[in-house]
């Protein structure tokens, strides 16, 4: 006999007779949801109490089946299947029920009850249902051996001693118990690792123990200690040149591979240099990742034959854009460009000239282009100052190409500063009151004091001077005019900024250009 509850669970009842139902369900222990004693909780439909009290003798004879009612009519009358009553009452029913009976109390995942001849199974298929409690009827194994091992104070891989104790044959607990939680034959190659007097002791094995964290610390400590021995060096090398491009994104044994680096000669970083640069992709992709990167650098630095900067340069000069708008990739082109010749970078600086725009207002380009414009002496520098004073304007309104505007002004370039200055004329007011070209109209004003009164000017006479004077970003303009103006120029803007007194006294930003004046005034005083 099997029913279906309103939560899809599925009970199946062996049938017992009324005594046997009797022996489980004594009257004394029948749980009521009433406050009548002629009510309880099996309550006979014809209205007799079924609160009979039998001794629990096996010589007494059977009482007639008729006395009790079967356990499927006492959870009709409880609501359990009545389909009239709301969902929310039938469940709070059933969850009583099921408290009493003791169905519902976890049981640390050892399996399923049967109490009563009844099991709770869910079918696979059934969706689980989303109602409050549900934790208390989810679905448990049916048996105990089904259950894997996993308790977390018993580890799976213990070391069993005599007699099926997971101590040792002493029955004292193990010195060090976490050790249980690695296979015994890991255990035992950590122990050979660690008791290795050299590294040709590790042959074989020198990628798994560079991945490994305290293993990787082990081979770091041979190298550091300054008596590795040449034919060493070679054997790591053969090791680990054909797992080249994994070891040196790994989290681990990029320490190794950049320790490797600092101690090999110039044959071997030749050799070790080929076995990266093949594989172009692979290649690119050690190069824009954040400890690929780092492998990389250190590997330059090893780097001193022309030989060998000529076959890292061929390989990036087709990358070098995409490398500079990288996060990571563009400490690369930023080594090349600071520790490699003009002459030998001459490549790399003309595709980054001849991207210039993409790369000047790219996060990482912007820096990378900073650096051309400090280190490059040739005519892609000359390019790269064309195309950023052609474009002034575009560039000092961009988040990140008015860095670019601040640092060519910053180089203090006479004839570079000035046609910079002269290109963004007409354009300081709208710069004024712009979060990122402020910052270019500030610069402008402190790196050329022969041009600073044409800036000045042009802001004081515009007819938008008091938006200006009110702007979140315009007054720090005005506060930065007033301390490079000097003599007359001085003088005649604060005039000027006294006339709008009235309405900047009781403005946010007014109030400040107007305690700038305040101090101004002092100082020169």
């Amino acid at each position: 006999m099997v029913r279906i509850d309103n939560e899809g669970l599925y009970w199946s009842f062996i049938e017992k007779t009324a005594y046997e139902n009797h022996l489980f369900f004594p009257p004394y222990s029948t749980p009521s949801f009433h406050q009548s004693p002629t009510h309880g909780l099996f309550q006979n439909p014809t209205g007799y109490s079924s609160q009979r009290s039998y001794p629990l003798t096996p010589n007494l004879p059977l009482p007639s089946q008729q006395s009790f009612e079967s356990l499927e009519d006492s959870f009709r009358r409880m609501t359990l299947i009545d389909h009239n009553s709301s969902r929310l009452q039938s469940m709070r029913v059933e969850s009583a029920v099921r408290g009493q009976m003791g169905l519902g109390f976890p049981n640390e995942g050892f399996g399923s009850y049967d109490f009563l001849g009844a099991s709770m199974v869910r079918p696979p298929s059934q969706r689980q249902p989303s109602f409050p409690g549900f934790d208390v009827y989810r679905q448990r194994s049916r048996s105990f051996n089904e259950l894997p091992y996993t308790n977390p104070r018993w580890p799976m891989n213990t070391h069993w001693g005599t007699n099926n104790s997971i101590w040792g044959s002493s029955g004292s607990q193990p010195e060090n118990p976490k050790s249980n939680l690695f296979p015994p034959m890991y255990n035992n190659r950590r122990q050979e690792w660690f008791t290795c007097s050299s590294l040709k002791e590790l042959k074989g094995r020198i990628s798994a123990v560079a991945k490994d964290q305290k293993g990787c610390r082990l081979l770091q400590k041979k190298f550091d200690d300054k008596i590795i021995k040449r034919e060493e060096i070679d054997m790591v090398i053969s090791e680990v040149k054909d797992q080249l491009h994994e070891l040196m994104v790994h989290q681990v044994a990029n320490y190794l591979i950049q320790k490797l680096f600092e101690v090999i000669n110039q044959q071997q970083t030749t050799e070790l240099l080929l076995v990266l640069v093949t594989r172009k992709q692979r290649f690119m992709e050690v190069c824009t990742d954040p400890l690929g990167t780092r492998a990389v650098q250190k590997l330059m630095l090893r780097m001193k034959s022309q030989e060998q900067i000529s076959i890292l340069l061929s390989v990036l000069k087709p990358i070098a854009v995409t490398l500079t708008n990288n996060i990571h990739g563009h400490h690369i082109i930023e080594q090349c460009i600071s520790t490699f010749s003009n002459e030998d970078t001459k490549h790399i600086a003309d595709e980054i000239a001849n991207n210039c725009m993409d790369i000047a207002t790219d996060k990482s380009g912007c820096c990378v282009l900073n650096q051309c414009l400090s280190h490059v002496q040739t005519e892609a520098r000359d390019r790269m100052l064309a195309e950023i004073i052609s474009n002034a304007f575009i560039l000092s309104e961009h988040c990140y190409g008015n860095y670019v505007v601040q640092f060519v002004l910053g180089m203090r370039l006479r004839h570079v500063t000035s046609n910079l200055i002269m290109q963004l004329q007409g354009t300081y007011v709208s710069l004024s009151m712009n979060k990122y070209g402020s910052n270019v109209v500030e610069k402008c004003m402190k790196c050329s004091s022969e041009h600073a009164s044409i800036i000045i000017k042009e802001i004081m006479f515009d007819i938008d001077f008091l938006k200006v004077l009110q702007d979140a970003y315009g007054n720090y303009v005005i506060q930065s005019a007033l301390h490079v103006s000097k003599g007359d120029l001085y003088d005649k803007l604060v005039r000027f900024i006294l006339r709008h007194y009235s309405v900047l006294h009781s403005h946010l930003f007014g109030k400040m250009v107007l305690d700038r004046v305040k101090c101004s005034k002092t100082n020169r005083v």
